[in-house]
């Protein structure tokens, strides 16, 4: 299966996520949603290639992918995206101001659980990136220590 577009949940060395704050865009459907870093596939990219290369346009970070997540659909659009799971020991952001408002490096116990959403602080996390989180959550216990997880290759994606 391919993969319309592609985020990562991108951990660091202190076992803290990248959640990013898209920019105001009005042709952006998520445009000030709270997000992981991702977008479109182009041409014949697989998906891991995707989510490096978004990860790296967004952020100026380019992740060790470690695991794939599973594929999820927004529900405002038919599209299918690879979710993966990277690691980096960079937390200095070189973010691109076009898509990215504001990101921030969040521990998971700092997230307070809503209705179908988490809050970080002041902001609400919910639909697609929501489930990635509670996914990854439930499935690995956000104090799972990812640095013995192997590299994973994923070219047929």
């Amino acid at each position: 299966m391919t993969c319309d577009a592609a985020v990562v949940l991108l951990l660091n060395c202190e076992n803290k996520f990248l959640l990013i704050k898209r920019s105001t865009n009005p042709n952006d459907p998520w445009s000030g949603d709270m997000a992981l870093p991702g977008g479109h596939r182009e041409g014949n990219e697989d998906c891991e290639t995707t989510a490096k290369r978004e990860c790296k346009e967004e952020t100026g970070i380019e992740p060790e992918i470690i695991a794939f997540l599973g594929y999820y659909s927004p529900h405002n659009a038919n599209i299918t995206v690879a979710a993966f799971l990277g690691r980096t020991c960079f937390s200095k952001i070189k973010r691109d101001k076009k898509e990215v408002a504001k990101y921030f490096w969040v521990s998971f116990s700092e997230l307070k659980k809503g209705e179908e959403c988490f809050y970080y602080k002041k902001y609400r996390i919910w639909g697609m990136t929501y489930r990635i989180i509670r996914d990854y959550m439930e499935k690995f216990s956000p104090a799972t220590d990812t640095s013995s997880f192997r590299s994973v290759g994923h070219s047929s994606l």
